[in-house]
């Protein structure tokens, strides 16, 4: 599957070279196209070689596994089941008593690799998932090195080691490299350079297909699953529409359609991306009047904001204040960071100090785009932030500023292989460049010489010995990248090195840098997945062959992973924690008052995982099983079947079941279809333990009945006397019409493309 995976990506990239760099490759040597494969396999080389104890299988990254381990390893597996099994995973019953699964946006079952692994082998290892987060990391790079042969300055693009360089600092960028875990995050920010590439295209071409491609690119990353990240690509296209117009204005000078036509090709973009997302999009824009995001705060969402010290620290080094949660002791261990690494910082300087004026027009747009993250992320440390908050829909519901520095990521690695060009290829100067270069050595040599007192100073306190060593290594590094930078631009001027060497040579130094800061960063030989490896448990609680949930919402961390029924089959009223809980569930849980009430019984709980020794009320709960790996078994003596009969009479607002309710049988049960006989003598309501969401719709014997909320959260039927037959089954009309909003998009996209093939092709405008 991993060679597979690999062989596509190649396929891809072979593609990608022939519509990006079609014209270039006519007007250079036949051999072109070779020259960008080859840039794209030692980019997979570099990438592969910084991560290779964690493909090797000799460590696992991150060290406790993230998001990747509890969330999204389980997530993924229970929709491969799923798919394998010839439904499609609208409904998940294994977590939080069941949820809306196509209205979470992170379970990313559409998303094209995710399907394709999901389909071709569902008992996928965890393992896959670490190839997975380093092969889209590899595709963030690559991404940008399709950008930077795109764009133009102002009629050629960088050379190629130019934008391998690029390529190397976005792909090791700190919001990519600290969010290694978070899959679905790296995935939708892996597409941004491709999308912007594609829109890039069609400003200079004015040809209104690469608009479709870009909204098109923009549907397939974001179908990944992180809804914050899709926002930033949509603002990186804003704000280069913005510029574009701009800088468009200030050559020309006059109004005319070269000024609409990029505002109307993001509308393009926009539009085609939001129709063919609609199949998600729409599901969870229904979910989040349902959820509990929606109680967020203001103070919710400026959290883990970047902070200002953090900020100038970072830009020589991301390692000052340590880096991982190991080792970590300011703010927030995992904030984003805007470390891009020495040799790109003082490149990006160059980039803007040494451009041609022509060049440097475009340059501002890049700029732009680059300040605007930094100040996004600084979050409740500027105004900004908040302002979006009124202005961006939903934009009140993410959390995490310090995510925005994407933005200053794709711009500045942009603005350094400009400068790249401009220090290695013009072999331009200026007298700002030279002291540039000798004040930041001079501020990094008395940085270190500060760090090296403080530890005389601080030999007598071994915490703040280690940080001051941390913080002199970290310096160290960085000053040592400097003055390795500056030794290489001043042997380029002064023809010491060839264009080839000097490009090996800092691109080998940037990798280095990078590699020193981030590869063994938050790695461990614990397998993190051992949270999961509980068989006899697991064993026991299959052999029941009723139909029950599970509580695991007993203090159970570090020996029991709380996802761990998605991932083996079972039935959970528990789960990670998710802002996107469903409301009722989250008020029906805290109102039963504890596992020794009846209410508490409504939820079909028949077993309870605690840690061993840990006390459970007596005489409802008896030992089942247990103690294994320091997890005991209770069973609940009162447990109640998932669908009873209540009294016709019975006030649904609050209905508690006799001790010996009429019960139901279930004939069937799947995720989103279920169906129960009944006998009772007496016409009544089928109370059935389901969280009571819209899309369900039921019949009795044959004939739609509607679904009625119970208690607020829970569902029920009305039933006639005698047998009788109920059916409930889980279509949401949002996911509906979603799909067909999507084939309209394909439709237009279509439209596009036979429009394009049916018109003049016009001369590149830039």
């Amino acid at each position: 599957m991993i060679l597979f995976g690999l062989a596509l990506l190649i396929g891809v990239w072979l593609l990608s070279v022939y519509w990006l760099d079609r014209r270039q490759q006519r007007r250079s040597d036949g051999y072109a196209w070779a020259k960008d494969v080859l840039a794209g396999g030692v980019l997979w080389l570099l990438v592969f070689g910084f991560f290779w104890r964690t493909l090797s299988g000799a460590a696992f990254q991150p060290a406790d596994g993230g998001d990747l381990v509890s969330f999204l390893f389980p997530t993924y597996r229970f929709a491969a089941v799923e798919l394998s099994q010839g439904r499609m995973p609208l409904w998940n019953p294994t977590l939080y008593g069941g949820a809306p699964f196509i209205g979470d946006i992170q379970a990313g079952f559409l998303y094209l690799p995710n399907l394709l692994l999901f389909l071709a082998a569902p008992a996928f290892p965890y393992e896959t998932l670490q190839w997975f987060s380093v092969a889209h990391l590899f595709w963030a790079g690559l991404g940008m090195y399709a950008l930077m042969r795109t764009l133009r300055w102002p009629l050629r693009p960088v050379s190629r080691p130019a934008a391998l360089f690029a390529a190397l600092v976005f792909a090791f960028a700190d919001p990519l490299l600290i969010h290694f875990g978070n899959l679905n995050l790296i995935a939708v920010l892996s597409w941004a350079p491709w999308v912007l590439a594609a829109f890039v295209r069609g400003l200079m071409t004015a040809r209104w297909l690469w608009s479709g491609v870009a909204g098109l690119l923009l549907a397939i990353g974001s179908y990944a699953g992180h809804a914050q990240s899709t926002l930033y690509i949509g603002l990186a296209l804003t704000i280069v529409t913005i510029g574009w117009v701009a800088t468009t204005w200030f050559e020309q000078r006059r109004f005319d359609r070269e000024l609409w036509r990029p505002a109307a090709m993001w509308f393009v973009a926009a539009a085609l991306a939001g129709l063919l997302l609609a199949p998600i999009l729409l599901p969870a824009l229904e979910l989040t009047q349902h959820a509990t995001r929606t109680d967020f705060t203001y103070q919710d969402t400026v959290a883990f904001s970047l902070a200002p010290t953090q900020m100038l620290a970072a830009l020589a080094t991301p390692s000052l204040f340590g880096r991982g949660p190991a080792l970590h002791w300011s703010l927030w261990e995992r904030v984003e960071l805007p470390y891009l690494g020495v040799p790109a910082l003082i490149l990006a300087f160059c980039g803007v100090a040494l451009a041609l004026p022509d060049a440097r027009r475009r340059l501002w747009i890049w700029l732009g785009l680059a300040g605007f993250g930094l100040l996004l992320a600084l979050g409740v440390y500027t105004i900004v932030h908040g302002w979006l908050t009124l202005l961006l829909p939903m934009f009140d519901q993410f959390r995490a500023p310090a995510r925005a520095i994407v933005l200053w990521s794709l711009g500045m690695s942009v603005v350094a292989a400009v400068g790249f060009d401009a220090v290695a290829l013009h072999l331009s100067r200026a007298p700002v460049v030279n002291a540039f270069l000798r004040g930041g050595a001079a501020l990094l040599a008395l940085a270190v010489l500060a760090a090296y007192t403080l530890l005389f100073v601080t030999q007598s306190d071994p915490t703040a010995f280690l940080r001051a060593s941390l913080a002199a290594l970290a310096l160290v590094i960085a000053l040592v990248s400097w003055l390795g930078s500056w030794a290489l631009i001043v042997a380029r001027w002064r023809w010491r090195l060839s264009f080839g060497a000097f490009s090996a040579l800092l691109i080998a130094l940037l990798y280095i840098e990078l590699a020193a800061a981030g590869a063994y960063t938050d790695i461990s030989e614990r397998d993190p997945t051992q949270g999961f490896q509980h068989d006899a448990v697991i064993a026991f609680l299959r052999s029941d062959e009723d139909l029950f949930r599970i509580d695991t919402r007993t203090d159970l961390e570090g020996v029991w992973q709380p996802d761990t029924a998605a991932l083996v089959g079972l039935q959970d009223v528990g789960g990670v924690s998710n802002p996107l809980a469903l409301r009722r569930a989250v008020e029906f849980w805290e109102s039963t008052g504890g596992r020794a009430t009846r209410r508490y019984d409504l939820l079909n709980v028949k077993y309870v995982l605690v840690r061993e020794g840990t006390p459970l009320p007596e005489g409802k709960f008896e030992k089942a099983f247990g103690p294994v790996q320091g997890v005991e078994v209770y069973r609940n003596r009162d447990f109640l079947p998932r669908a009873w009969v209540a009294p016709a009479d019975a006030d649904l607002s609050n209905v508690l079941p006799p001790s010996a309710p009429w019960g139901a049988e279930a004939l069937t049960y799947t995720p989103t279809a279920m169906r129960f006989r009944v006998n009772t003598p007496d016409a009544g309501w089928l109370v059935i333990s389901e969280f009571w969401y819209p899309g369900w719709s039921a019949t009795v014997n044959g004939v739609a009945a509607p679904i009625e909320p119970v208690n607020g959260a829970l569902r029920a039927v009305a039933v006639p006397a005698g047998v009788s037959e109920v059916t409930l089954r889980y279509s949401p009309l949002s996911f509906t019409i979603g799909l067909l909003a999507a084939v309209v998009g394909l439709a237009l996209l279509i439209a596009l493309i036979w429009l394009t093939r049916s018109s003049p092709a016009p001369a590149d405008s830039a």
